[in-house]
């Protein structure tokens, strides 16, 4: 299906401003992973940014984007807090950055350590603003059916 791995493509992952490709074969793995697990195609927004593309995403200094470690994503069917849990279920996400948007998307990337955000009306904020954490929702729900 796709000429980077089973299920994605060149073509979605290139820069949208020069085509340039950059990206990480963790990321890839870790997308490959999250699509077998979701069952369901995943649409991508972006993923390589070049400097200039990054600049007028709006995207932070030194965006895991630009170094091909980071990719922006829906997958169809899902809401934000279903697409947040199904990402914590891939270490490498678990272990990485996950930002949930208010347009409905999630990034996801692989940088090393933990980073959580919601970005909101164009402000980041915590990522509690978007989307609970799937254990607190796990909690919730069971105080709710005892009380």
């Amino acid at each position: 299906m796709g000429d980077l791995s089973e299920h994605f493509s060149k073509r979605e992952f290139s820069c949208r401003c020069c085509g340039h490709l950059v990206i990480s074969g963790r990321l890839l793995l870790a997308l490959e992973h999250l699509r077998e697990l979701v069952g369901l195609p995943i649409k991508v927004h972006d993923g390589y940014r070049c400097a200039s593309h990054n600049e007028q995403a709006g995207g932070v200094t030194d965006s895991e984007h630009t170094r091909g470690t980071a990719v922006d994503l829906e997958i169809p069917g899902l809401s934000l807090q279903e697409m947040y849990a199904y990402a914590l279920e891939v270490p490498e996400f678990a272990n990485g950055g996950i930002g949930a948007y208010d347009g409905n998307f999630l990034h996801l990337d692989v940088r090393g350590r933990a980073a959580r955000w919601a970005r909101v009306r164009g402000q980041y904020v915590g990522i509690d603003h978007l989307v609970a954490h799937p254990v607190l929702m796990a909690k919730s729900a069971v105080m709710a059916h005892s009380g």
